[in-house]
């Protein structure tokens, strides 16, 4: 006979890629739920206090969706000035690159083989935003993030009814299990208090990281300093990635803007040492050990969830993986799973 676990272990990988399949073809609906129901997680606190003094559910949901509505007005507001001021730069930045950076670079790889030097000569501005991955990326993360927007009267319409409901599952919870009632609700709670400590304590850092960068790149100068900012709070986010795209186009500017080699240089010195500073130091202590997940599990799962709903897969990777492993640590017969998934073995 066939040992039950080399046969397990096959179905479990294709129950996984299956199920993944199913989500990215349920991504038009599921995607503004889970985005909805995240975000319900920051704003969850906020009407609890205005619950705690008496204030009605009706008028906290108000002030929670005048607060939700300035903040997305803001970042329209600075997305749309910032961009109008990039497509005025861009004609500078292009002849820069034609004139000046292109040949400093086919100057310096004179004695490369001839391919590369081929390669090089080929690298013309226009070219370059035509094939370029780093262009791709940007224009498909942008493109998945004003595509969940387009969805911003669902997601608001969502986080309403979540946060309208708060308090009322578990006492249907334990209306309807009232022999495992106490277990569920201490599973859920416990889901909720990790998820809700995440997102609430990474939107702090990424806002500060954010800041961080708008002021070293307002120090230094650079174009559209406020612009990096935001995409530095927004794609930092992404574990592990983001803080790498963080840095790429702000240094790209620098470089394209000053005609004086040692400014940019300046700038991509501060800004590394900045994100190293506040994300290997700073962050960790900060975030501690709170989800408790394996490295090569939020590898592995970035990759999963970016391949079922692209960046934003990949910004609600950390958080999904968390519920998932909680959920299995709290049943007996998949504990051992959950041990598996976690960083420290407990």
């Amino acid at each position: 006979m066939v040992p039950a676990r080399s046969i397990t272990i096959p179905l479990a990988v294709i129950a996984i890629v299956v199920a993944g399949a199913a989500l990215h073809l349920m991504q038009p609906v599921l995607l503004p739920f889970v985005v909805a129901l995240f975000l319900s997680n920051i704003f969850r606190p906020l009407v609890a206090w205005l619950r705690a003094r008496r204030v009605p559910m009706a008028v906290a949901l108000i002030i929670v969706l005048v607060l939700v509505g300035a903040l997305l007005f803001g970042i329209a507001m600075v997305a749309i000035s910032s961009v109008q001021s990039l497509i005025a730069a861009l004609p500078r930045y292009e002849v820069r690159w034609n004139n000046t950076i292109l040949p400093g670079l086919e100057n310096l790889l004179s004695g490369a083989p001839i391919t590369v030097q081929q390669q090089l000569r080929a690298l013309q501005w226009s070219n370059l935003v035509q094939s370029s991955s780093l262009f791709s990326f940007v224009f498909a993360g942008a493109g998945s993030f004003f595509a969940v927007l387009s969805d911003l009267g669902l997601i608001l319409l969502f986080i309403l009814f979540i946060l309208g409901g708060q308090g009322l599952f578990d006492r249907k919870v334990r209306i309807a299990y009232p022999n495992s009632a106490e277990e569920l609700t201490a599973v859920i709670r416990r889901i909720d208090s990790k998820t809700e400590r995440y997102f609430i304590t990474v939107t702090l850092v990424n806002l500060v990281s954010g800041a961080l960068t708008a002021i070293v790149l307002s120090i230094f100068g650079v174009d559209l300093a406020l612009l990096w900012g935001l995409i530095t709070f927004l794609v930092t986010f992404i574990p592990t990635v983001g803080s790498i795209f963080a840095l790429v186009l702000p240094i790209l500017v620098a470089f394209l803007q000053f005609d004086v080699i040692s400014i940019p240089i300046a700038v991509t010195l501060t800004l590394i040492a900045v994100q190293f500073i506040w994300g290997s130091v700073v962050t960790p202590h900060i975030m501690g050990s709170s989800l408790d997940l394996s490295p090569l599990l939020i590898l592995i799962s970035l990759i999963f969830w970016g391949w079922v709903w692209g960046p934003w897969g990949m910004v609600l990777s950390v958080p999904i993986t968390s519920m998932i492993k909680i959920a299995l640590e709290s049943v007996p017969a998949t504990k051992p799973i959950g041990i598996l998934m976690s960083a420290s073995g407990k």
